[in-house]
């Protein structure tokens, strides 16, 4: 039986907040700068409770500065650069897995669908479509007359939609690699994202958000602000997270227009606040909803928020000191487990079955990779030994009863003899021809020897 604790137990609260304190060792946070780096940061917890971030690895794989990041759900870190180029990383391995090279142009969104697929836009006005699996690109999307600025993919997977800087709202078909439908919109779009169900889809634009329905595409809510929108993101459903140049990040149902709370991203006890939240990140973890939200001067803060009771706790207050442009965060727990799955599944593939002394022929085999990869008991060890000396008795019995033969030098024996015997045979034949040739007369010589270069006439 396992016991669990519970609440009303006051002997097992201090299990109980370790047990919730372990929710954020589980976190990574990825931070792209202007300085061309990528730094991670794993949650550290101190002596008195509180939490800290200590940095965990650095990337410099890059000439420009930050523009995009995106984990994957296999653990693979894609960033994109200024310097057009966008890098893959393996956060499992720590180690830079290699680079994509299709477009021409700075890629400004990336958007992944599930485990399959990969979609990047860029300045170039193309979207490339990317086969995780192996990394080979499927298709090149065309339809922009400019940048593209964003691209949205569908909870089916099988639709899409982009916006760009000429002002245009494209849905693709993502089956047949086509363009479905084709809309101007007045403003230029900085970003698009779907509900979670997929009926409708949100636009951001400079000062305002605004929420469609997919089916008619008329506009069901208007969200405006008096500050410039810098980022956003889904934090539950239909619960979405609105940042810029403001000290407060609110959180906003889409379909109602409400807001349900009011972040501070201040530095605690300061009552002036000079900088802007640069960029956005929600992830839930045993159930719990967190927002990491980080300035462009460096200031990162991790909100634990209660959307039932429409409350928000402070966790973790850090300032990095770097310019922020933009951040990602990496479950730890459930990507590897899910990336070890494989390896777990091709071991028992690989794994050979036991040893019968029936089959001799795999002996020497079966032994070698049994000793090699793992540790068989006394009663394998006597059976191994066993059909190890049966086969060593065997190969003597039949050393004894063939002799070695080395045919190949037996065959160039008798070759060399036929040859001898072949040029002999031909030398007295030009013996014979030219004593013959002596003794006959002159009309047989003749017959004999025709050419067009000597003729002998005789009487």
């Amino acid at each position: 039986r396992i016991w669990l604790p519970r609440e009303e137990d006051s002997i097992c609260t201090d299990i109980l907040s370790i047990q919730r304190n372990k929710i954020m060792d589980t976190i990574e946070i990825i931070i792209g700068t202007y300085e061309h780096l990528i730094l991670g940061y794993k949650c550290v917890n101190k002596l008195d409770g509180s939490y800290t971030l200590e940095a965990s690895f650095t990337e410099d794989s890059h000439i420009g500065s930050l523009k995009c990041l995106y984990v994957s759900p296999n653990g693979t870190l894609v960033s994109s650069s200024t310097d057009d180029s966008v890098r893959l990383h393996s956060l499992i391995r720590r180690k830079d897995i290699g680079q994509l090279f299709q477009h021409s142009g700075v890629v400004n969104c990336i958007a992944f669908y599930k485990r399959n697929h990969m979609f990047t836009a860029s300045e170039d006005g193309t979207i490339c479509m990317w086969k995780i699996r192996n990394w080979e690109m499927i298709r090149v999307l065309k339809g922009h007359k400019a940048h593209v600025m964003a691209v949205a993919v569908h909870p089916s997977g099988k639709l899409g939609l982009s916006v760009g800087s000429d002002r245009s709202l494209l849905t693709w078909d993502f089956v047949t690699g086509k363009l479905a439908f084709q809309r101007k919109i007045k403003e230029v779009a900085l970003n698009i994202l779907f509900t979670s169900d997929g009926s409708h889809y949100v636009l951001i634009f400079l000062k305002r958000v605004e929420i469609c329905s997919l089916e008619d595409t008329k506009t069901v809510q208007e969200i405006t602000t008096s500050w410039r929108i810098n980022t956003t993101c889904f934090v539950q459903d239909n619960i979405l997270a609105v940042g810029g140049d403001d000290r407060y990040v609110l959180l906003v149902d889409v379909l109602t227009g409400k807001q349900i709370l009011k972040l501070d991203i201040a530095k605690p006890g300061e009552d002036t606040f000079s900088g802007r939240v640069r960029c956005l990140s929600a992830v839930v973890c045993d159930g719990q909803n967190l927002v990491i939200a980080a300035t462009a001067n460096g200031n990162v803060k991790i909100f634990k928020i209660n959307l039932s009771e429409e409350v928000a706790d402070v966790v973790l207050f850090y300032e990095a000191r770097v310019r922020v442009t933009c951040l990602a965060t990496y479950a730890l727990q459930d990507s590897q487990h899910e990336e070890e799955q494989p390896n777990i599944k091709e071991s028992k593939q690989v794994k050979k079955p036991a040893i019968h002394k029936s089959s001799k022929k795999n002996v020497v085999e079966t032994k070698t990779d049994k000793v090699t990869t793992e540790q068989p008991d006394d009663d394998a060890e006597v059976e191994l030994e066993d059909l190890s000396e049966n086969t060593s008795r065997q190969t003597k019995k039949r050393n004894t009863q063939q002799p070695i033969v080395q045919p190949n030098k037996k065959r160039k024996l008798q070759a060399t003899d036929t040859e001898v015997a072949g040029t002999e045979r031909s030398r007295k034949k030009k013996r014979a021809s030219k004593s013959t040739t002596q003794q006959l007369p002159g009309r047989r010589i003749k017959q004999l020897k025709k050419t067009k270069k000597m003729k002998l006439i005789t009487k």
